[in-house]
């Protein structure tokens, strides 16, 4: 038995580095990266064990029930910065909503709302407007990704976390009839390309809300057979896709050739 060539191996992971203009420069440069990585990993979002609305929607079994088994993560490829860069700016956006509730004096805007969906599966909506009665999530997306919305091709999971705060914030008392994703260009050097996509909460989004809560338990029935040895995770199935798998916690390329712990993805 022969195992991957050193090019298929380091293939598998896209290749980065730091740098800067001295020795001294490019040690600092590494020394910053690893500040913000180790910040990233203890961030609450990181550190949290239960599944919340944005994770429910992810068309993958294997992803959602290895998390529901709390399997250890083999992903160390993934770059925090996309989700650094996301978490900075909703920040500063809910304090940018509040804001504007002060300046107009009344209340339009409720920015980072706990709601409860499911009873097992809490979150925490961006936005609701309560003028349009309508349930918003920001989110800060590179160019491809910003591309996709823009022409419609919505990924489930967005889809699927957008119906499931609308019932969370119904829940709440707050009468819903559309919910939308405000996609911001992360990577922009102006709002110009600015982009909300929208969908009425209607019957439709009853449909696919009961669609969701089955696949969940489905998945939780999966997810107490792992826990019960009468199933591997490797046996869940998966569903590969070149937007998900590189920030899967239990992506390892390697494993598609070694047979060894994670999912290999995308990797035959």
């Amino acid at each position: 038995m022969t195992g991957p060539s050193p090019a298929d191996f380091m293939g598998d992971a896209p290749v980065r580095s730091v740098s800067g203009n001295t020795e001294w420069a490019a040690r600092m440069a590494r020394t910053v990266k690893d500040v913000v990585i180790r910040a990233s990993n203890r961030a609450p979002r990181s550190l949290q064990v239960h599944l919340g609305p944005s994770e429910l929607g992810v068309e993958c079994d294997r992803q959602v029930v290895g998390k529901l088994v709390s399997e250890p993560r083999t992903n160390h490829v993934a770059d925090p910065w996309p989700s650094v860069v996301g978490t900075a700016v909703h920040a500063w956006l809910a304090d940018a909503f509040e804001a504007d509730n002060q300046l107009t004096d009344q209340q339009r805007w409720y920015a980072e709302r706990r709601v409860t969906p499911h009873p097992e599966h809490p979150g925490t909506g961006d936005l609701y407007d309560a003028h349009e009665r309508a349930v918003l999530d920001h989110k800060c997306l590179g160019q491809t990704s910003l591309d996709k919305v823009r022409s419609g091709r919505v990924p489930r999971k967005y889809r699927r976390q957008l119906l499931l705060y609308g019932l969370g914030f119904l829940r709440r008392g707050l009468p819903v009839e559309r919910v939308g994703i405000i996609a911001y260009p992360r990577t922009g050097s102006t709002l110009d390309s600015l982009y909300v996509w929208e969908a009425p909460f209607d019957g439709d989004a009853y449909i696919e809300l009961a669609d969701t809560f089955a696949e969940t338990a489905r998945r939780k029935r999966q997810a107490a057979e792992v826990l019960t040895g009468h199933l591997t995770l490797a046996q869940v199935p998966r569903a590969p896709s070149s937007d998900e798998c590189y920030f899967c916690p239990f992506y390892r390329p390697q494993s598609g050739h070694d047979g060894g712990p994670g999912c290999p993805g995308t990797v035959a």
